[in-house]
């Protein structure tokens, strides 16, 4: 999660912060209306991925297979314009409108009694309020089948799609406190797809692959990685050396062979569209999903496929996809914000592979796609078919209670002569630094070791560090003691989870947060060595972003150097030990078949939001026009491969998300009948949306597809779908056509 450093004044009460990378001066006086309207509401069960049918209503035939299994996918994109994106922490990166929707995918394994949900989500990270709201969903329509010990939500990391929904006041704060609008649409996107992969369970079969996909990630710390011990690097110089370049696929195949879905895992930052970027994008692994989406069904409209395909994120803390590497805005001399220093004022960032953001993204989706392909069209005989029983291991715990034995990396064994702990959370200066796929103008620099006291007496406004919290930490010089500071809200959790699923024999740790290259190492060597002395074959893979989010977890020798992912990592330089320790004790009782307490519950701050984002208050039309006039038309003919668009009189798009529909689509004359062909979510399109007068509440809707090479010859035109809002709140929805225009 890159940062910058920003100043602003928000209201006449004065919290002093320094939030998510930015210097702040804040409060929070506003309470956003609880009360406001669903995005849509939550379908019937369905019997497909994305069709509907009646609760209950799968019936599932005899089967010989040991395994039930359900996919589903759905729409769960937020608002996507006024609303600041969460990843950058950039407080002027506001949604304007949306290059490719966000998609949760859904994959539920059963076996017997044991049952475990495994969702993929195009955000930058889930959280607990989340979480309890979807399982809260799930238990009015199933009652106790699912719980917060068996539904594990993660997210993909992507920083381009908007924020407000995590309810800890640090991660919140950059989008102006608590957003109700993304908060539910994020909610009942993620339950519809659990409802339709619930729906949609059948007898399957699990096989499971691996390949490397190179050219796509470069370590953004090489510097800390080489503070690894050189025997554990050496271990690694064959398999990608500073970053992971495995590509792990389980592949679920149906009784009679189909296909019934794909789940990948891939180390890679969703980092390819940067911080200026203000338009709602999936971003390099979303893009993945929806190319083997099109490819797995070719007759589908994007968003809505049989055959479902998740790609998830796995150890990326330092793992860049801005493969040409850092430079200066203006000089364009090599930097690395720590030793290579740009001028004052003047941004270090990295840049992807392509002439853009956009075209980066796609190279490296591209890329990924390629891999994941290799192996789903890999013959079953040829991978390895995961059996053995489905099961989970889920618990909460308080991380400056955890005292566990060190793990000795070299020795791959446990000191339970050097017992360590995790400490209360706090930030160190570095965070504020931000990294090279960020930007930072500001003079902090990464791998800072001695406290700033300006910026020091500024932070202990906020909360206090002790002693203990000193020493527990050091080396890092705490900026924020955020495990310290509970106004207005707990600005950081003291409680969080770590989860392991069970799949056949395959092993899937849920972190957290992001974990560095080497730690994700070090968590699966340790469960590997488990396993092996188990007699179980060592199949292992680390998760990130799973169900909160802690920032980084960086491995003790990383931890030193205080680069910015150590300077993130929120507890202490043993809290990779604390997990490592936590993963193989819930590995155990998943192979002992033993139950473990739940740990103690994390407060629930679901009652107490606070906000500064104001609603939409009115939409109007331009003297003499309606809403959903055409005002600028497409030409009549337009050649493949250029870029088309119509802009109309438009209404906020706050007023309905437009959740499993579209803002705009483009639509393709077939004999009498106009036929959809292209929507919102699609690569090729862009939806945007510009306020033309605030006080008159008047705006415009732009809608962008760029024709592909192989497009049909014929008649084609742009239908924009709107709703506005009157001033006592009404909401009235309308049409706007474009002008046709023709292919050549």
């Amino acid at each position: 999660m890159p940062c910058t450093l920003v100043g602003k004044v928000v209201s006449g009460v004065v919290t002093l912060g320094v939030i998510a990378g930015l210097t702040a001066v804040i409060v929070l006086t506003v309470n956003e209306a609880n009360s406001k309207e669903s995005t849509t509401e939550l379908p019937p069960s369905s019997s497909a991925a994305t069709s509907p049918s009646t609760p209950g209503s799968n019936k599932e035939t005899e089967s010989d297979l040991p395994y039930r299994v359900g996919v589903g996918i759905a729409d769960m994109t937020g608002p996507c314009v006024e609303i600041t994106f969460m990843g950058y922490a950039e407080v002027g990166q506001r949604g304007q409108g949306i290059h490719t929707r966000q998609f949760a995918r859904s994959f539920i394994f059963a076996e017997g009694n044991s049952r475990v949900v495994l969702v993929t989500a195009e955000v930058q990270a889930v959280g607990i309020a989340v979480r309890r709201e979807v399982v809260k969903k799930l238990q009015e329509r199933y009652g106790n089948m699912y719980t917060l010990n068996n539904v594990i939500l993660t997210g993909t990391h992507t920083h381009s799609t908007p924020g407000g929904h995590m309810v800890d006041f640090i991660l919140d704060i950059s989008i102006l406190g608590f957003s109700r609008e993304t908060f539910t649409a994020y909610v009942e996107g993620i339950t519809r797809s659990i409802i339709r992969a619930h729906e949609n369970m059948a007898p399957a079969r699990l096989f499971f692959g691996q390949t490397t996909v190179t050219g796509t990630q470069m370590n953004r710390s090489p510097f800390s990685y080489g503070e690894n011990p050189k025997e554990e690097r050496a271990r690694y110089e064959d398999v990608g050396n500073q970053t992971d370049i495995t590509l792990t696929q389980v592949k679920i195949v149906r009784e009679d062979g189909r296909l019934h879905g794909v789940m990948n895992w891939y180390a890679v930052h969703t980092t390819s569209m940067n911080m200026t970027n203000q338009l709602i994008s999936s971003d390099n692994l979303g893009y993945a999903a929806l190319k083997m989406e099109k490819e797995l069904n070719p007759r589908s409209i994007t968003g809505k496929p049989e055959i479902v395909a998740g790609f998830f994120s796995s150890n990326l803390g330092d793992v860049s996809p801005n493969t040409q590497g850092a430079r200066c805005e203006f000089s364009g001399k090599e930097c690395d914000n720590q030793f290579l220093i740009c001028e004052h004022m003047e941004r270090c960032f990295a840049q992807g592979p392509g002439q853009d953001m956009v075209e980066s993204t796609k190279i490296i989706g591209t890329a990924v796609f390629e891999g994941a392909w290799e192996v789903l069209n890999t013959p079953n005989e040829e991978l390895e078919e995961l059996t053995g029983r489905i099961s989970v291991r889920h618990q909460f715990m308080k991380m400056d209670e955890q005292t566990v034995p060190k793990y000795n990396t070299i020795e791959q064994t446990f000191d339970n002569e050097n017992m360590v702990k995790g400490c209360v959370p706090a930030l160190g200066y570095s965070f504020a630094s931000g990294t090279v796929d960020g930007a930072n103008t500001m003079n902090i620099t990464q791998g800072t070791l001695e406290p700033m006291p300006i910026l020091g007496f500024i932070a202990s406004l906020i909360g206090a560090a002790t002693d203990e919290d000193k020493d527990c930490h050091y080396p890092k010089p705490i900026l924020l003691a955020t495990g310290r500071a509970n106004f207005p809200l707990p600005w950081h959790p003291h409680i969080i989870s770590a989860s392991v699923v069970w799949l056949g024999s395959l092993a899937i740790l849920g972190v957290p947060g992001e974990p560095t290259t080497m730690a994700g190492r070090r968590m699966r060597a340790a469960v590997g060595q488990l396993m092996a002395s188990k007699g179980i074959e060592p199949k292992v893979l680390v998760s990130g972003l799973t169900n909160e989010y802690i920032h980084y977890v960086t491995t003790y020798e990383e931890y030193q150097v205080q680069r910015y992912e150590a300077a993130s990592t929120l507890y202490g330089p043993h809290t990779l030990d604390v997990f490592i320790n936590k993963f193989v004790e819930l590995t155990t009782a998943i192979i002992e078949d033993k139950e473990v307490d739940a740990g103690p519950s994390p407060p629930d701050h679901r009652n107490r939001i606070l906000s500064l984002i104001t609603p939409v208050v009115l939409d109007s039309s331009p003297l003499r026009q309606n809403f959903g006039d055409c005002v600028i038309q497409p030409p009549a003919r337009v050649k493949r491969g250029d870029v088309v668009s119509a802009t109309f009189v438009g209404a906020n798009p706050r007023n309905d998300l437009k959740h499993e529909e579209s803002h705009a689509a483009v639509e393709r004359l077939e004999l009498t009948q106009w036929v959809q062909v292209a929507n919102d979510a699609d690569w090729d399109t862009v939806f945007r949306w510009e306020r033309m007068s605030l006080l008159r509440g008047t705006s415009q809707a732009t809608f962008e597809w760029r024709v592909p090479e192989d497009a049909i010859l014929t008649r084609y035109r742009i239908v924009y779908h709107g709703a506005a809002r009157a001033i006592r709140g009404a909401l009235t929805p309308f049409q706007g056509v474009s002008n046709e225009f023709e292919l050549y």
